[in-house]
């Protein structure tokens, strides 16, 4: 079963075991047994209701149990996102075959995530089958297409991961360094690495980039316009400030 290397807001790597290919197919075949399980419960029994009611001619009857019927689906409906978002990203399947949902930064997903990677399987059932398997076989981290739309992986969860501090991410934090921007502790990892990214591009359009983004951050962060000193250094005091802020932690 491979690794997948996961790093977190603060720098540090989980190397997580991925969820392999015969355990999703094994939890997806218990969670459609659940599934039928339930369906089935709930149809017979409204079936009594309703056959009870034709006998009694009310046909009052017969449309309340319709209702609730329906009302009774939408658990059957919502599965996925209702069980993973609930607990802790784990369907009554995964959580017998010990997976979890998990966003590629190792943290939690989002309602709108797990939404996402539900309404994306619907599509993948309906217009593309085959295509979610071949995804996981043939994505480097497992990923569905509606992991890859999400931002979600499918991680082994039985606490069988190893974490290292990555030093080389601290490497232009001086000892006594003092950071200059305090709004910067408000960026994500994602708007950090796109700063470091542009800071290493050395194309043709490399001062375009840094001047646009930085343009963009001062808009972002509410921060003034620069008097003196170019986009190119308050681009690297940014990274060096996200850099100070991300090591104030517990590790």
């Amino acid at each position: 079963m491979a690794n997948v290397k996961i790093i977190t807001g603060q720098y540090v790597n989980l190397e997580q075991r991925m969820a392999s290919v015969s355990d999703r197919v094994f939890a997806q075949m218990l969670d459609l047994l659940f599934m039928w399980v339930y369906v089935s419960i709930i149809s017979l029994l409204m079936g009594i209701v309703v056959l009870s009611a034709e006998r009694n001619f009310s046909s009052r009857l017969e449309n309340v149990a319709l209702i609730i019927y329906v009302l009774l689906l939408l658990p059957f409906i919502f599965y996925h996102p209702i069980f993973e978002f609930f607990f802790n990203g784990a369907s009554p399947g995964k959580k017998i075959l010990k997976l979890k949902v998990v966003r590629d930064d190792g943290s939690s997903p989002t309602l709108g995530a797990y939404i996402m990677r539900w309404m994306m399987y619907l599509l993948e059932c309906a217009m593309l089958p085959g295509i979610a398997l071949l995804c996981i076989i043939f994505n480097k981290k497992g990923q569905r297409l509606g992991d890859m739309m999400a931002g979600t992986i499918v991680i082994k969860d039985d606490d069988s991961f190893r974490y290292t501090i990555n030093l080389d991410n601290f490497g232009y934090i001086k000892e006594g360094y003092r950071p200059y921007y305090p709004e910067v502790a408000t960026l994500s990892i994602r708007q950090a690495e796109v700063v470091r990214e542009t800071l290493m591009n050395n194309n043709s359009n490399h001062d375009f980039y840094i001047n646009e983004l930085s343009q963009k951050i001062m808009s972002h962060l509410n921060i003034p316009p620069l008097v003196n000193g170019s986009n190119e250094k308050f681009l690297d005091t940014v990274l060096n400030d996200y850099r100070y802020y991300s090591s104030i932690i517990e590790i």
